[in-house]
């Protein structure tokens, strides 16, 4: 009840946006009502000279002093109170104490010089519009609490009354009238207040929403960003530091999945009130899905991130969740050695963090300088991809594949090479990933297979044997173009047999989009193309791939055979794998031998080819011809 009569006497206790918006309001009414003042008044400065000058009507002295005196005034202190309105809308003073000190005294101002010259005309039997206007400018133009505009309006009307009866007693047609305009001016002043609260609140609201995640009720990406940059800058003035810091959530998708969006929400929820309760004197922001960032101060970012995970194992149910943090650690806010200052680029930096453990044990990870490389490293390749494929620096090495009964060469694999004029060789394990990373990697394969094509038409076809020739599909591939419309138009245009060209898959890539994936290889189905099955036994193997997928060969991951000598159970499974692809009517390849044990080995499982250093490293193809002449491993010779 209490607060309820507050709210109705405009008592209350507002949200400070709602009490800056009508503060702005009244500053801007302020500006257009000083202005009209200062107009009137020096108008009425020039005609009490004009009737000094010219005689055109009879007042004393005393009189054309007082009222100067009032008008220079009264013209004063608008000049002032619009001065400061001008500055506090320019947002050079805004201070609420301030703010409310000029707007009282000028409106205490304005009043007693509408009661005391309307008073001096009242006594004239003249009319009291100078009284009205200052009462109707201060009460209804400006917006006041109800509480605070009845009181100023009773005050300024029971002086205003008094004053005028004592002098002449007031008809009752004097005081019906000052009485219905007491209550008009009343009424309007609750009203304006009223109308211009409900814009406050709605452009609050408005305010809000685009400043403001719906669901979490912290900073959106984009505000972020704004309150973050100017925090950034403070500090920047300062030589302070800060950290920046980008939280992933640990399997979220799988906590979705397992008890629906109405919990994943709730837990995307509660995860925002983790973080504004670990970091009180932070700006904390959802970026987007089940991503999170906090700018804080820098004391000791890991111990905040050991307690959000702690706080967020809590949640877990069946589904293991845990946190992915990365930290962007200012150094004293001063300018790293790339002279970068920009938000959104450290925003960057904490998010390529995240990134680089993302399949590893750790939680948190600093941006350090060898990240700061590898972050340059990727964007350098991102950027030169194109320039590279035009300018020629991108290369294929082929390296052969051997059939293990005879020791001859029966294949080729070709391989990207990437020499550029700048950096030299570039890993292949960097590029090709990076590509993947940043969805460019299409690029890259569709020019290794207009390579291998014209390579086969130009150099092959002039050999006594022609060598098929695989090459890698990233899965991506299938979503980033029609792959399979691309070999097929490579081929044609180079006039290439398509059973010389050989398509290998990752197991990877069969678990994405497989309806993409189904109709490629339909497609390549129809071609003529041999499929091939890459890098089977490098992760999660599932050989419900092999009841789902037919292929023509079978590629057992080099990083098997790491087992080989170590590891008592690693020759049984090896020898099952090898006799599954003989049922199921696939040819078995062993790629990264690189002892002649392996080899023996291998070819006494009854695997039918391999690959490896211990034949061949990948060449390019003008050492090729030479290299394949070399190879004859006979007999296991």
């Amino acid at each position: 009840m209490i607060e309820k009569i507050k709210v109705l006497l405009g008592i209350e206790k507002k949200d400070p946006y709602v009490r800056d918006y009508m503060e702005s309001s009244n500053m801007r009414a302020v500006k257009y009502m000083c202005s009209f003042v200062i107009f009137v008044e020096t108008w009425m400065i020039f005609r009490i000279i004009r009737i000094v000058l010219f005689g055109i009507e009879t007042r004393s002295p005393e009189w054309i002093k007082v009222h100067l005196r009032l008008y220079i005034l009264l013209i004063i202190s608008s000049i002032l109170m619009l001065l400061y309105a001008l500055a506090y809308l320019r947002g050079k003073l805004r201070s609420h104490v301030i703010t409310q000190t000029f707007k009282g005294a000028y409106c205490l101002i304005s009043v007693v010089f509408g009661i005391y010259v309307s008073y001096l005309d009242y006594i004239k039997g003249e009319q009291i519009m100078g009284f009205l206007t200052m009462v109707l400018f201060v009460t209804c133009l400006l917006v006041w609490p109800p509480l605070i505009s009845v009181l100023i309006i009773t005050a300024s009307f029971g002086v205003f009354y008094y004053l005028c009866d004592l002098a002449v007693p007031a008809t009752v047609a004097t005081d019906v009238n000052m009485f219905t305009t007491y209550i008009a001016m009343v009424m309007i002043s609750i009203g304006n207040y009223r109308q211009r609260k409900s814009e406050a609140l709605k452009d609050a609201g408005l305010e809000y929403t685009s400043t403001h995640d719906d669901l979490t009720g912290i900073l959106n990406m984009y505000f972020f960003r704004e309150e973050a940059g100017k925090r950034f800058k403070a500090a920047s003035s300062r030589g302070e530091s800060l950290a920046l810091i980008y939280f992933d959530i640990v399997n979220f998708k799988t906590y979705n999945e397992r008890y629906g969006f109405t919990e994943g929400n709730r837990l995307l929820a509660n995860m925002a009130d983790v973080l504004k309760e670990i970091f009180p004197d932070g700006i904390v922001a959802r970026l987007s899905d089940d991503h999170f960032i906090v700018l804080a101060p820098p004391d000791d970012p890991e111990k905040g991130v050991q307690k959000v995970q702690e706080k967020l194992v809590l949640e877990q149910g069946d589904v293991y969740l845990g946190i992915k943090a990365g930290i962007y650690l200012t150094d004293g806010m001063k300018k790293d050695k790339s002279g970068v200052e920009d938000i959104n680029i450290l925003c960057d930096r904490s998010r390529f963090a995240v990134k680089s453990i993302k399949h590893t044990p750790d939680i948190c990870c600093f941006f350090d300088e060898e990240l700061h490389e590898l972050q340059r490293r990727k964007h350098y390749i991102v950027s030169r991809i194109d320039k590279a494929i035009e300018q020629g620096h991108i290369r294929v090495y082929y390296q052969p594949i051997i059939d293990a009964k005879s020791g001859k060469a029966c294949a080729l694999e070709a391989l990207a090479r990437w020499d550029d004029p700048e950096k030299g060789l570039l890993s292949p394990g960097v590029f090709i990933e990076t590509l993947e990373e940043y969805r460019q990697i299409h690029k890259l394969d569709i020019h290794i297979i207009e390579i291998v094509c014209r390579d086969l038409k130009e150099f092959f076809s002039k050999w006594e044997e022609v060598l098929p020739v695989s090459v890698n599909l990233s899965r991506l591939d299938f979503e980033l173009c029609d792959i399979a419309s691309e070999v097929r138009h490579l081929a044609e245009k180079y006039e290439i047999s398509s059973d010389l060209l050989e398509i290998e898959i990752t197991e990877s890539a069969l678990s994405h989009n497989p309806e993409e994936l189904d109709r490629a290889m339909n497609n390549f189905r129809i071609a003529k193309h041999n499929l091939w099955l890459d890098d089977f036994g490098a992760g999660y193997s599932s050989f419900n791939v092999l009841k789902d997928y037919s292929f023509d060969v079978l590629k057992i991951d080099m990083k098997f055979l790491e087992g080989f000598g170590k590891n008592e159970r690693f020759e049984p499974i090896m020898q099952s794998i090898i006799t599954l692809c003989d049922k199921l009517g696939m040819l078995s390849l062993a790629e990264g031998v690189e002892t002649e044990e392996e080899y023996e080995f291998l070819k006494k499982c009854g695997c039918c080819r391999v690959q490896g250093y211990y034949f061949s490293k990948p060449v390019p193809i003008d050492k090729l011809q030479r290299v394949l002449a070399e190879i004859h491993f006979e007999g296991g010779g």
